[in-house]
């Protein structure tokens, strides 16, 4: 049996479901809290007069320091293994966790919570992924659907939990208690076993590492025996200015691999690719939208005179019909053999329509039905949110693939939060900021529909050069 078929053999199950619940358990344990974290730390923000400026900075570092972790991640996932790389960002997580329950101040909140508390999250979701896209290929968006669709459902059980604990412990008995839940993330990690036939180094990869290695040498030798043959005929001014040259040329030659190792390290060519460009700045400004979205909603259904109750059943339905998008649709569209590019073009769009019709409804059944198919269809791009990057980047270049993604994430809710804050700071509408962020997903399948046309006309272009020069030839 050649590595080939070793490599066909261990793909879509066996232990790679395994790698699905490990993935699952790193997600639930670090991640469900998100949601929750006003109600975790209201007590302990008044006791430290932290004002709502200061909480919302507390999120956006954590936010930020998540994905800006993407740097690191495909260098240690070049020399680490996912399983290494998850279980150290799992403890650092918990860690960070741990120490927040003895926090004193805000600055002590930012150290531990956001900064190390984000670091590892980072480190470990994104080693995660890299594990499932490894194990599946046809399954693949089944299994990320599963692995996600657990987050969300501890998403709707964490606030109760969290709410008892604080009422039995407080803010710091409750917190450690949490940060001894958050450890269940490195059992996760270490269900994510190593693939032994999936990284391997590509035959272009390969011979780019020979040719270089060997004009090196041949460069070497040339110059060297170049110096060699003048030394012997020259004067000792000559002789100086050749040594001169020669000593020019090693430190240019070393800068010049030292580049070439940090461009290696990092993919730095796919900064190159303007389709990779462009579906990584799409997908990071519908994560833009969606987490400010997410975040302004109760505050949207409070401005609409919802009650509290009220509230609270419409983000349980959105989330209940979140669930059932995740477990459902990848399996049919697996079947299908759709690509998760094209399934998160069409219905990025459908969430951002649907949103801006919530955002004109006011209490009523329209606008239970609105928050029932916004649920459904925000589960469907959420699955392929992250596959859209796997599906176009092969696997010896996903995790750098991956962690410049991140960065665009950290770098686009940086630049645009603050702004979509201030439109309804100004405009003192909740609805226009909605409107805004419909109009930032449109720009993601404005760009994309573009995208598509160019590719279409372009291949077609190809094909029919290629029978105009057939029918010349014969």
């Amino acid at each position: 049996m050649n590595s080939g078929d070793k490599k066909k053999k261990g793909l879509d199950g066996g232990w790679g479901w395994l790698v699905c619940l490990g993935s699952s358990l790193i997600t639930l344990s670090l991640r469900s809290l998100d949601p929750s974290f006003g109600l975790l730390f209201h007590d302990l923000f008044i006791e430290l007069e932290i004002d709502s400026t200061g909480a919302s900075f507390i999120m956006s570092i954590l936010d930020a320091i998540v994905n800006f972790s993407g740097l690191l991640i495909g260098p240690l996932l070049k020399k680490y293994s996912y399983r290494q790389v998850a279980f150290f960002g799992s403890l650092l997580s918990c860690t960070g966790l741990i120490l927040t329950s003895r926090a004193n101040s805000m600055f002590h909140i930012v150290c531990t919570y956001s900064i190390l508390g984000g670091l590892g999250t980072g480190l470990a979701i994104a080693s995660a992924f890299v594990a499932l896209n490894t194990f599946f290929e046809k399954k693949r968006g089944q299994a990320v659907g599963f692995s996600m669709a657990g987050t969300t459902l501890a998403m709707m059980i964490v606030p109760q939990l969290i709410h008892l604990l604080l009422n039995s412990y407080g803010f710091r008995g409750a917190m450690l208690v949490i940060g001894g839940w958050a450890l269940h993330s490195t059992i996760g990690a270490c269900l994510l076993r190593p693939f032994e036939s999936e990284i391997e180094s590509t035959n272009a990869d390969t011979k780019h590492r020979n040719n270089s290695t060997r004009s090196d040498m041949l460069l070497q030798v040339e110059n060297n025996g170049m110096v060699k043959d003048v030394k012997c005929d020259t004067s000792d001014s000559e002789n100086n200015m050749l040594e001169y040259n020669k000593t020019e040329k090693i430190k240019k030659k070393s800068q010049n691999e030292y580049l070439r190792k940090i461009k290696e390290t990092f993919d730095l060519d796919l900064l190159k690719d303007g389709i990779y460009l462009n579906i990584v700045i799409g997908l990071s400004l519908y994560y833009v939208a969606e987490s400010n979205f997410k975040l302004m909603t109760p505050f949207f259904l409070t401005s609409i005179r919802m009650s509290k109750a009220e509230v609270a059943s419409c983000l349980s339905i959105s989330a209940f019909t979140d669930i059932l998008a995740r477990l459902l649709l990848p399996t049919i569209f697996d079947r299908l053999g759709l690509k998760n590019r094209t399934i998160f073009w069409i219905f990025c769009i459908l969430v951002g329509i649907g949103r801006s019709i919530m955002a004109a409804q006011s209490k009523g059944v329209l606008l239970i039905i609105t928050f029932v198919i916004i649920g459904f269809l925000r589960g469907a791009t959420l699955v392929n949110l992250n596959l859209t990057v796997s599906e176009y980047c092969p696997l010896n270049k996903l995790p750098n693939a991956f962690g410049m993604f991140m960065v665009f994430k950290g770098l686009f809710v940086v630049m645009l939060s603050p702004l979509i804050g201030y439109i309804r700071d100004v405009s003192e509408s909740y609805a226009l900021c909605i409107h805004v962020m419909t109009l930032m997903i449109s720009i993601t399948f404005i760009t994309w529909s573009i995208e598509c046309m160019y590719r279409t006309f372009k291949n077609r272009k190809s094909v029919l050069a290629k029978q105009a020069q057939d029918i010349v030839i014969e």
